[in-house]
């Protein structure tokens, strides 16, 4: 028996290029969960990241099919959830179904309360430096106004020729102030229409019409003569526009490929930075 088993190795061998030992320890190695993972705590996180503005409520045979989670442990984690208050039951003439529950809003709201903007988008402002050199600018809307609140200075600009921490700006000139306005709600939009009272308003409706397309504005000369601008807007969970980050330089140098690459730089930034609030649409 010892010799046939030896013989059935060494074939092994020969057909595999290793024992059938070995090949089932690697796959045992290879199959090893991180331990310091709960498995139920994340069946049941992956219950809750079902529920979208689109998919606002699920039974438990949907949760199971979707989650691939068996049925009874379905029901158990649902249970649990509910309790906690993180997901409702309610039922209607054809089945019981599961959506969240307000616990999940009290979380939601401390969240939200803790987001700080200034810093969160600081990061972002330096990489966008680093990468060209230039001026990386962070405006919200104040007031009916675009007001710088933060700014990473970079070597190839000269003081003289930026915008100051601080300073407003109308908001149908410059890149960020651009970006935010053309984000705005429909009927903020028309108001601030109306306010600023201008002779071509309807090539300036055009202009937030492409921005809004494009997910980013270019200024050229707006402020100063011989700077340009690219902003792009951060929108937060609400899809709500919240502020913009913008870079300007040189107006002759924003051309071509040089300008391709700072709009993409900036709408990556501004795109990375509105996932962070809670946006998970493309701009």
């Amino acid at each position: 028996m010892e010799t046939e088993k030896m013989e059935v190795d060494v074939r092994s061998i020969l057909m595999n290029g290793e024992s059938t030992d070995e090949t089932s320890m690697k796959k045992t190695s290879s199959d090893v969960r991180d331990t310091s993972i709960n498995q139920s705590v994340e069946k049941a996180i992956s219950i809750l990241n079902l529920y979208s503005a689109k998919e606002l409520q699920f039974t438990v045979n949907e949760i199971s099919e979707l989650a691939k989670i068996n049925k009874a442990t379905v029901i158990r984690l649902c249970n649990t959830l509910e309790k906690a208050g993180f997901i409702e039951r309610f039922h209607d003439s054809r089945a019981s179904y599961y959506r969240l529950g307000i616990g999940l809003g009290r979380l939601g709201n401390i969240v939200i309360q803790s987001l700080d903007l200034t810093s969160r988008a600081k990061p972002y402002l330096k990489k966008l430096t680093d990468l060209t050199g230039d001026n990386s600018y962070l405006f919200i809307e104040k007031n009916n106004m675009a007001q710088c609140i933060d700014i990473m200075k970079g070597p190839r600009m000269y003081d003289e020729s930026s915008v100051e921490l601080g300073d407003t700006l109308q908001l149908n000139q410059g890149g960020a102030p651009m970006a935010i306005f053309a984000h705005l709600s429909a009927l903020k939009k028309e108001k601030l229409l109306t306010k600023l009272n201008l002779e071509e308003e309807e090539k300036l409706i055009g202009q937030l019409e492409v921005i809004r397309k494009n997910g980013y504005s270019l200024s050229q000369g707006d402020i100063l003569p011989h700077i340009a601008a690219v902003g792009a807007p951060i929108i937060d969970f609400r899809g709500n526009v919240i502020g913009a980050l913008s870079q300007g330089g040189l107006a002759r140098e924003y051309v071509d490929e040089r300008l391709s690459e700072t709009i993409k730089i900036v709408k990556e930034a501004a795109r990375e930075l509105s996932r962070e609030f809670g946006w998970e649409e493309e701009i």
